[in-house]
């Protein structure tokens, strides 16, 4: 029969004072309080062995066991590699896409971009985007020193690179990795990086670019182009078709005074020296 707890008169104890009607003293015995602890007790392991499992797979299965860099021409994978895992956490690969999908992983300065992802979750995928080389200088040593359109040296080699022009004509300071070419003839210079793009531009291959009392000269094959001391995409665009005419011959061909209100072009036939 189920006892209810009631108000009892002759019982000072305060718990009672209150009538339970589904109130079934049976169902709290210390048997079945130690049986609630127990559920809890289990259900707690059972999580925590659950979060163990989960960061054990975490970082067994991110573990960074390859590297594969993609889209890079002269920076090396070493050093990329280096800058992606600069810290002791990026061994695991899930770490390293995080640091840069949060805006804090590092770059080399000479990449326009780095993008980070999978290939498998052991196996971590680096695509980057270098910046253009548009010439070098021959910083002695046997070393060229390549730099992109904003006069940044962005690679030191003694390696030659097919098709970028050498520079030469332009007293530059101590050339570092890294760090953006300084001279004292700062505005010709700038006229240099000028027609260095726009030769890119208009895909114009140039054996190499002088500056001779600050005028500006281009040599193609036997061809060497005057442009003067003022670069201009106009200039530029008229070096192939007429060079494709002179084919055969040797000479300066002279774009210094050409404009778009003024198209005066002359080509002189002489013989063209291609020492340095």
């Amino acid at each position: 029969m189920t006892k209810r707890r009631q108000k009892d008169y002759y019982n000072n104890d305060p718990n009672y004072n209150t009538y339970d009607p589904d109130y079934d003293s049976s169902c709290d015995t210390p048997s079945r309080r130690r049986k609630k602890k127990t559920h809890r007790l289990y259900a707690f392991v059972v999580l925590v062995l659950g979060l163990v499992i989960l960061s054990l797979a975490v970082v067994l299965l991110f573990y960074i066991q390859r590297i594969e860099v993609v889209g890079n021409e002269y920076s090396s994978d070493r050093d990329i590699i280096k800058t992606v895992q600069n810290d002791k956490y990026s061994v695991n690969s899930l770490y390293v896409y995080g640091k840069y999908a949060l805006g804090y992983g590092e770059t080399l300065p000479c990449l326009e971009e780095l993008k980070i992802g999978f290939s498998l979750p052991w196996v971590l995928r680096v695509e980057v985007k270098e910046k253009q080389i548009i010439g070098f200088f021959y910083s002695g040593d046997q070393e060229y020193a390549y730099f992109d359109k904003d006069g940044l040296i962005v690679k030191k080699d003694s390696t030659y690179i097919e098709g970028v022009p050498y520079v030469e004509g332009i007293g530059v300071e101590d050339i570092k990795l890294y760090e953006l070419i300084k001279s004292e003839k700062s505005k010709i210079f700038k006229e240099i990086l000028e027609a260095s793009q726009e030769l890119k531009k208009y895909e114009l291959e140039t054996e190499k670019i002088v500056c001779e009392k600050d005028r500006i000269f281009l040599y193609i094959g036997q061809i060497r182009v005057s442009l003067g001391n003022n670069v201009t995409s106009e200039k530029i665009a008229q070096i192939t078709p007429i060079i494709e005419k002179l084919e055969g011959k040797t000479g300066t061909l002279h774009l210094e005074n050409y404009s778009e209100g003024r198209e005066t072009i002359t080509f002189d036939i002489e013989e063209i020296s291609q020492e340095n």
